[in-house]
């Protein structure tokens, strides 16, 4: 069992607060420093601590004319953004208990989690989320209010449950000072242990289950991020928001680190404008997915490849220079020597290739919420940038389990445990944890609940691991693991990974339970795909002709052909075929979440067909029509 020191009084303290009580808090401490900037038509605006303690204040009074009060829900949708923020805060300032609802949720999933949490106001960024909950609001009858955001799209719509945040905010008389003390008085009746906020999962298996989390928990549970990663703390760092805030992830690095640390959170203005806000704000800190990483990766390595020959060469000597210079800092070999290669490669060729993504200020950038595929840590390691792995659960409340606190950590790990936390393995290598800050359990599911947290308190995380080198390293998901007709055990996981490692594959899902080889389906990253075709003269019209064109099979083939090196006989894929159609997160019954996790099993009914035509049957067959009607007796 692996256990950090006691905590020091500052998570006690935080246990008793609030995030809307600290906001409040901070603009009476230092209410001219910078807490945020949200970029709005073409210029960042900067808002200072009073500002945002005022606005919140302002917005949370907008509410309780709406009715609201201390334990309603109150559900939001939408994209990361400045007005998200806001509304959430607003509305815990208020005593509701907040969630959001991602915003490539489907309308099926929408009712299920507008029904199971029971909101009865939900906040909708602009037509398009409005257009979502119309079509099952009379299947809700606890939804009292849609409030609306951004109107300036919509017209002609009638639904009396619509109201306009602009209007009910001109309903708002107070001034910016009468704003903060409301905000002050609202939170003084508010305690770390109520109900802040539901997070839901992802749901793989079944519906999502909302986790309940408590103010203070979350807050001293954020904290142990800071006290694991004290750079956050000890100098100002900007960093950008485009994770989706209802993920637990997204709300720590828009609305809670900020609150703990030193962490500037900057909006751009679109999700879908992310390579140009990162290149505005050049982040010296930023908080990611494994996804967008390699999506980051891959524009880099394509558009690599249509440079001239000459920078493909100055390239390939800075790769030299920095694989070489990476196996140092892996070894602890860090000094003088170290620190010249590193300069050399950056000057020759990496720092320029960061410059072009706004990531050439990056001091650090923490990977969490996923599995991070070696391949793709070390790359960026190698370009300079220092991208380290963290782990935790919707469940920690916020916090991560372990992270990788050492700079340029060597990939492959999860880290050491974060203060505050106690983490065992049970005899089956499942990882277990308990710490102060764990969730309240699942919104009206104490079964769940007790499912997933024993008489204990530990919590089973469902994740498979090991320790080396004191660090933890992730296996797989216990009920992932496959098992093959010979009887092999292997952990899909770690093959997806290397696979998606690739600039060309957007996603892989690997098969073969009770199989005699392992088979995948491939779903390209079709920008990466499509810049390779046109470089390399291959003529398509769209995504269907350009998943059939047999020089786009032998490009995914090598790719798979090149992963397969790094495995042992029986983990390497035999066969492949490519997704004839995008995964669709927002499409009911598609086999991906909202935040596109594959459900395995679904995966395998919508593309049966292609499945099993990459398995050879005719033993199978030849065996059955021996048998005949035997086992029908």
């Amino acid at each position: 069992m692996r256990e950090t020191a006691a905590q020091p009084a500052i998570f006690a303290n935080l246990r008793g607060k609030t995030a809307p009580g600290l906001i409040a808090e901070h603009a009476r401490q230092k209410p001219e420093a910078v807490a945020y900037r949200a970029k709005k038509l073409g210029l960042y605006r900067e808002r200072n601590w009073r500002d945002y303690a005022a606005t919140v204040g302002r917005h949370a009074l907008a509410l309780q004319l709406l009715g609201v009060v201390k334990g309603d829900r109150v559900a939001i949708m939408g994209d990361a953004c400045e007005e998200w923020m806001i509304c959430d805060m607003a509305a815990q300032a208020a005593g509701a208990i907040v969630y959001g609802i991602y915003p490539t949720a489907s309308v099926s999933e929408v009712e299920y989690q507008m029904s199971d949490g029971g909101a009865s106001i939900f906040i909708a960024e602009d037509q398009e989320y409005v257009d979502k909950i119309l079509q099952v609001a009379d299947k809700l009858p606890a939804l009292k209010w849609i409030v609306v955001i951004d109107d300036s799209a919509m017209f002609d719509y009638s639904n009396p449950k619509l109201k306009s945040l602009s209007d009910i905010l001109a309903g708002v008389k107070q001034d910016d000072q009468a704003c903060i003390a409301a905000l002050e008085t609202m939170t003084a009746s508010l305690k770390g242990s109520d109900p802040a906020f539901i997070v839901y999962t992802s749901g793989t298996t079944g519906n999502p289950k909302g986790a309940l989390v408590s103010h203070g928990k979350h807050l001293a549970g954020v904290y142990a991020i800071v006290d694991h990663y004290p750079t956050l703390l000890e100098k100002d760092h900007r960093t950008v928001v485009f994770l989706p805030m209802c993920h637990i992830f997204g709300r720590d690095v828009a609305t809670t680190l900020p609150l703990v640390s030193r962490l500037v959170p900057h909006f751009g203005e679109d999700v879908d404008d992310l390579m140009q806000t990162m290149f505005e704000v050049a982040p010296t800190a930023l908080f990611t997915v494994p996804r967008y990483m390699q999506k980051f990766a891959s524009q880099i390595l394509v558009g690599l490849s249509t440079t001239s020959p000459v920078k493909r060469a100055v390239y390939s000597t800075a790769m030299k220079i920095g694989r070489a210079s990476a196996r140092r800092r892996w070894a602890g070999k860090t000094g003088a020597a170290t620190d010249l290669m590193n300069g050399v490669a950056r000057t020759i060729a990496f720092g320029r290739v960061l410059n072009k993504l706004g990531l050439d200020k990056l001091e650090l950038a923490i990977s969490g919420a996923a599995p991070l595929p070696q391949e793709t840590a070390a790359l960026w390691q190698i370009w300079g940038v220092n991208l380290v792995e963290a782990y935790g659960q919707t469940e920690t409340g916020g916090s991560f389990i372990s992270g990788q606190a050492q700079s340029f950590a060597r990939p492959g790990n999860v880290g050491t445990v974060v203060k505050g936390w106690q983490v065992r393995l049970d005899k089956d290598g499942q990882i277990l944890v308990k710490g102060p800050d764990q969730f309240e359990g699942y919104w009206q599911k104490p079964d769940a609940t007790r499912e997933i947290v024993d008489s204990d308190d530990w919590l089973h995380t469902g994740d498979v691991g090991e320790w080396k080198d004191g660090n933890l390293r992730l296996i797989d998901r216990a009920r992932d693991f496959i098992v093959t007709a010979g009887g092999k055990t292997i952990s899909p996981s770690s093959i997806e990974n290397t696979l998606r490692a690739s600039p060309y594959i957007g996603e892989a899902i690997v098969f073969g339970q009770g199989r005699k080889y392992l088979t995948a389906l491939i779903e390209i990253d079709f920008d990466s795909v499509a810049d390779w075709a046109r470089a390399n003269n291959v003529n398509y019209t769209g995504f269907t002709s350009l998943v059939q064109n047999a020089a786009v099979t032998n490009l995914i083939k090598a790719e798979i052909d090149k992963a397969n090196t790094e495995f042992a006989r029986v983990e390497q894929i035999k066969t492949f075929r490519i997704l004839p159609k995008e995964l669709d997160p927002e499409q009911d019954g598609e086999p991906v979440t909202p935040t596109r996790k594959v459900k395995r099993n679904l995966m395998y009914d919508r593309f049966k067909a292609l499945v099993e035509d990459m398995y050879d049957e005719s033993e199978s067959r030849v065996l059955a029509a021996e048998v005949g009607d035997t086992l029908r007796v």
